[in-house]
């Protein structure tokens, strides 16, 4: 009878050893693998990171250089606050003018529209109306892409008139405030 209970327990023992070693198998290796590929991800993560920061440390350093432009840089972009609004208003109507006619456009009308002011630069702007066809309105908006001064298309409506069509274009221009 003192044989049957080591018996016993050499089986309990050997049972035990058995669900362990499942156990180690089927629950703790997994996870050890998984916490492997976390360690591999947050690495990379961290390297990521470090790229990132240095980029953004260099561009920090180059927008507070960038913020400060000087006058000459803008004049031959823009009007001078000498420049009255008429003048602008004028000087952008006479030279599209002068192109649509040389692309074949007729002016029908046009509209000298109120400034908006601005505490370092002011928009200056003008609604002209112009009737032909798409391709020579296409050249005057590539003409006005090219031109030296910055002009601005607020907005474009196109509608139809017989043969023709009608381009409402909102022009702007820009004055120095400072």
């Amino acid at each position: 009878m003192a044989e049957t209970p080591k018996k016993i327990n050499i089986r309990v023992l050997g049972i035990y050893l058995i669900i362990l070693l499942a156990l180690i198998r089927f629950v703790i290796y997994p996870l050890h693998e998984s916490l492997q590929e976390k360690k591999i991800l947050l690495n990379e993560w961290n390297k990521s990171y470090k790229v990132k920061s240095q980029v953004f440390e260099r561009l920090k350093g180059s927008q507070e250089l960038k913020n400060v432009v000087e006058k000459s840089e803008l004049f031959p972009q823009l009007f001078d606050k000498g420049v009255s609004n008429s003048y602008i208003q004028s000087h952008i109507l006479e030279w599209i003018i002068k192109m649509a006619e040389k692309k074949g456009l007729t002016v029908v009308n046009f509209e000298m529209l109120e400034p908006v002011v601005g505490k370092s630069i002011s928009e200056v702007s003008i609604l002209i109306r112009l009737k032909g066809m798409p391709d020579q309105v296409i050249e005057i908006l590539e003409a006005i892409e090219k031109d030296e001064r910055v002009l601005s298309i607020r907005s474009m409506e196109i509608s139809r008139s017989g043969q023709d069509q009608v381009f409402s274009l909102t022009l702007s221009a820009f004055r120095i405030e400072i």
